[in-house]
């Protein structure tokens, strides 16, 4: 991903404004996630004045802000409580730029590095908030200042918080266990009745198209536990977790929007 310098905006100096990360994919995707899947079906769903989000593999921050300010282009009394996470702490500078630049940061918390798979055990786990120098570690559910002081309580208040839980071309770019750990994670914060929304490519049955194939070749030969999954087995791994199928949504360019809700 190239880095894109910002200039002119005098409300922020370029110290700032040069961690943003340019990405072109979510460019490209964020369009038709908004008009075809949220805004018609999920929000609908599980808005009720309020709307708590926690946006996992959030990248640099394309599509927390414009999901952001679509919604606030719809509603602008909703109160809402977006909260980002990426594992890669560039990432998570660049989505904090974002929404400093977009005066956005009443919304969008400060971006978490909570991980799901190996690395993080199961569910989301061992990550860090960018905040005032301080780290949350889920695994402990505290935080703590750097020098063994807990100063708050962590993750534990965040069991059956979201309303929905979002995550974009992550299944495919990272080991299987991820989504074992995504489907843990949902199940642990989504509250009764709340959403899990999945973007990507998948295959169904084994095969997919062409150019999909041609991509999951593309990614084991990166990374042999990397690949395109089977959405069966996508919906298994959920449904094991008590996360419904209620929705899987064709979109542009052979990749599907997969649709969950907690019982």
């Amino acid at each position: 991903a190239k880095r894109l310098v910002i200039e002119a905006m005098p409300s922020l100096p370029e110290s700032e404004t040069s961690v943003i990360i340019e990405s072109p994919g979510a460019e490209k995707n964020k369009g038709p996630i908004w008009d075809i899947v949220l805004k018609p079906i999920v929000l609908p769903a599980v808005t009720n004045g309020k709307l708590k989000v926690l946006e996992l593999a959030a990248g640099s921050g394309v599509h927390t802000q414009h999901f952001l300010s679509s919604i606030l282009d719809d509603d602008k009394n909703i109160d809402i409580e977006w909260h980002p996470s990426d594992p890669d702490p560039a990432s998570r500078a660049s989505l904090n730029a974002r929404a400093k630049l977009a005066v956005m940061e009443k919304y969008i918390l400060p971006a978490n590095g909570w991980v799901v798979g190996v690395e993080g055990g199961t569910a989301c786990s061992d990550g860090a908030r960018d905040t005032d120098g301080k780290t949350v570690s889920s695994t402990s559910s505290t935080v703590h200042d750097g020098a063994d002081n807990d100063v708050v309580s962590g993750m534990e208040k965040y069991s059956g918080y979201f309303d929905l839980v979002l995550c974009i071309n992550m299944i495919h770019i990272a080991p299987w266990e991820a989504t074992v750990g995504l489907m843990e994670c949902a199940a642990q914060f989504l509250r009764k009745g709340g959403m899990l929304v999945l973007y990507g490519a998948y295959k169904i049955g084994g095969t997919s198209v062409e150019s999909n194939l041609k991509f999951d070749e593309s990614l084991r030969s990166r990374n042999p536990a990397w690949g395109v999954r089977n959405l069966e087995d996508v919906v298994e791994a959920a449904e094991k977790e008590g996360l419904e199928s209620v929705q899987n949504v064709a979109m542009p360019a052979n990749n599907m929007s997969l649709l969950f809700r907690k019982s």
